[in-house]
């Protein structure tokens, strides 16, 4: 006699249904977040997980269709119709159980990469309002993680590299148990896995391995934090209002950064080496990309504010007062680029000066003579940057969070274009001397002039001499 959930002997829950005949009536699709239906499978699953070999002592009323014993007939019956699984985060179609509840391999393979974060690393843009299908689920990563932890996925059930080895392991000498023999590749998959389980060294306790910096990566990137914070010494000198200020006055205000950037390099030794020329091409080239990457190192995400530590209250700058100068369109590209890395990546002091070395050395800049030495140090400081995060996080941090650091560079050149546009539409007379030279103000303002005076002499010689074919001057 076959048994089921629903056997003669124990009370029926769902007599409508019947799990080897058709149902009487059109039964509705569970709700995972049910509580019946959380009470029924959810310690049914939690007992299969803790104990491998729950399912035998199981009472047979308890018991998976796939255990029940089988005469032969009505085995493809027996088996439960995968397409009765809906994901409880989103509606779509579910295999079974992830994380303690049942979802797709689309919310799994999200809740695994976002539930270390937490809940309060992601912020909503619609109040916390969203609703998940399989259309917008991807809109709004707050609310959706939030759903994930509200039908029961659970955190703690997310396996490290460690433990997941560990499972292959196990897997594996239970197959080789349950055959009794061993094959020429298994022998060698076992052999091989019991390597990197050794090399590993995995202690008992659950926390990841993190690897040391080696003495001279420590040294290197002490060398630049000391020479960053020794920079912020440097005072500020001028007086500019912070009120309701302008575009050019904003220009003005970022001199003490610009003054502070070029102490920072000059007390590097790899920088030190390079040719006068292409020091200056460097810091001329890479200016507004250094004081983009300086703009989060010194954002303040409680007050909302752009101040060095050694500064004084009345030298910040808040958002709106950014926000008047840039306009609405420019503020938002690098307000979104700076909670990008401050918030969302949560990149410290010293991640963000190996961002600023790393664009510093770039061998595109124009009229860089070197650029073999130039690309070999940010080669290095590339290197530094996924040492140190090797130092701070386990592996499975670090496979998303450093390619999204590097991704940011690129970001960088975006918003150095649209700022150019903006620098090159204001007038250069009430701007300070250092940052007319750094920003190339002097030699814009005279290209675009020298283009108008040629522009404006081919006119004249045109009129001069109507029976000439027309010509075009490009400038």
């Amino acid at each position: 006699m076959m048994l089921s959930f629903c056997d003669a002997r124990q009370p029926r829950m769902f007599p409508d249904y019947s799990p080897y005949g058709a149902p009487h009536h059109p039964r509705p699709r569970m709700d995972p977040t049910n509580d019946v239906f959380t009470c029924l499978f959810g310690d049914l699953f939690v007992k299969c997980f803790d104990d491998p070999g729950g399912m035998e002592h199981m009472p047979h009323h308890y018991r998976s269709l796939d255990h029940s014993p089988t005469d032969g007939m009505g085995c493809g019956k027996a088996r439960k119709n995968k397409e009765d699984k809906y994901c409880g985060v989103c509606g779509d179609r579910a295999l079974g159980y992830n994380f303690d509840a049942i979802s797709c391999e689309s919310c799994k393979a999200f809740f695994r990469r976002n539930a270390p974060k937490g809940l309060e690393y992601f912020k909503c843009p619609y109040e916390e309002k969203c609703k998940m299908d399989v259309s917008n689920r991807r809109f709004c990563k707050r609310c959706r993680l939030r759903k994930c932890f509200e039908i029961g996925m659970r955190k703690e059930y997310i396996l490290t590299d460690e433990e997941k080895m560990r499972k292959r392991q196990r897997i594996e000498e239970n197959r080789q148990r349950s055959t009794g023999k061993q094959t020429p590749t298994e022998c060698k998959f076992r052999d091989v896995e019991r390597s990197k389980m050794q090399s590993m060294d995995i202690s008992s306790s659950a926390a990841p391995r993190l690897r040391p910096l080696e003495p001279e990566e420590e040294s290197a990137i002490n060398e630049i934090v000391s020479a960053y914070r020794q920079s912020l010494e440097i005072c500020v000198e001028s007086e500019v209002s912070r009120h309701h200020p302008s575009m050019i006055e904003l220009v003005n205000i970022a001199e003490i950064s610009v003054r502070r950037v070029i102490d920072m390099s000059k007390k590097i030794k790899s920088f030190k080496a390079l040719s006068q020329a292409d020091q200056i091409s460097l810091l001329k080239g890479g200016s507004i990309e250094l004081l983009i990457i300086r703009s989060v190192i010194t954002f303040d995400v409680d007050k909302m504010q752009f101040l060095d530590p050694y500064d004084k209250e009345k030298y910040a700058m808040t958002t709106d007062q950014l926000k008047m100068g840039q306009g609405s369109g420019l503020f938002d590209e690098h307000m979104r680029f700076v909670k990008s890395l401050a918030i969302d990546l949560q990149a410290d002091e010293t991640v963000l000066i190996l961002l600023l070395m790393i664009a510093l050395y770039s061998p595109d800049r124009p009229q860089i003579t070197d650029k073999h030495y130039v690309a070999e140090e940010q080669e290095r400081y590339a290197l530094l940057l996924l040492r140190y995060l090797e130092s701070k996080h386990p592996p499975h941090v670090i496979r998303w969070m450093y390619p999204k650091l590097l991704m940011k560079l690129v970001d960088i050149r975006n918003l150095n274009e649209e700022h150019s546009q903006v620098l090159l539409k204001i007038n250069p007379e009430g701007i300070q001397p250092l940052m007319k030279e750094v920003l190339d103000l002097n030699a814009e303002k005279n290209k675009l002039a020298k283009c108008e005076n040629d522009h404006n002499t081919k006119i004249e010689q045109h009129q001069d001499q109507p029976d000439q074919p027309e010509c075009m001057s490009i400038c």
